[in-house]
């Protein structure tokens, strides 16, 4: 049975630029080499081709992480912090079809960030453990990239350690909120 992933997001980005990408409608996401090639790279039962990428139902990108951070089960929350954008997600989802909507969101980022702004996302699997990796995503200005990533040891020390303590935190935050 597959469980459930969570969702990394850094995007070192000027509050300019993240506004405006926020309050963006969404881009329809065209299949292209990048996306055949990483969903060619990924393991999946019963693949088919990926003939397309379904977008969001939402209106904008900031609808879309509103929607997640709306949906207390997914303990998500959204910040800026010291020019940085983070979203995170304790519990994202559990499979590719699914998380394809959210990729195209942040692979679009990248349309809204001037040289020098960058950022990361990554799917992987921090609460269950097996270090499995459903998608990193290096974002540039103007270019987005999914890599080929299968496993957290993959990743840079640094970030994954990063990811791991925002998502934690967020899982603790929310949960204590279960609590009272």
């Amino acid at each position: 049975m597959s469980e459930l992933r969570s969702l990394f997001v850094k995007l070192n980005i000027k509050k300019e630029n993240l506004d405006r990408f926020l309050a963006a409608a969404l881009t329809a996401p065209v299949v292209d080499e990048d996306w055949t090639a990483w969903w060619d790279s990924r393991k999946m039962y019963s693949k088919s081709s990926l003939e397309e990428i379904p977008t969001a139902l939402q209106q904008t990108n900031g609808a879309v992480f509103e929607s997640c951070v709306n949906f207390k089960d997914s303990f998500s929350q959204a910040k800026l912090e010291n020019g940085v954008f983070y979203f995170i997600s304790g519990f994202f989802s559990e499979n590719f079809h699914e998380i394809l909507p959210m990729l195209a969101v942040l692979k679009s980022a990248a349309l809204y960030m001037e040289p020098g702004e960058e950022g990361i996302a990554i799917i992987y699997d921090y609460f269950w453990g097996d270090g499995d990796v459903l998608a990193h995503l290096d974002i540039k200005a103007g270019h987005a990239e999914l890599k080929h990533t299968t496993d957290t040891t993959q990743i840079d020390k640094m970030v994954l350690a990063e990811s791991d303590e925002m998502i934690q935190d967020v899982i603790d935050t929310i949960s204590s909120a279960y609590d009272d």
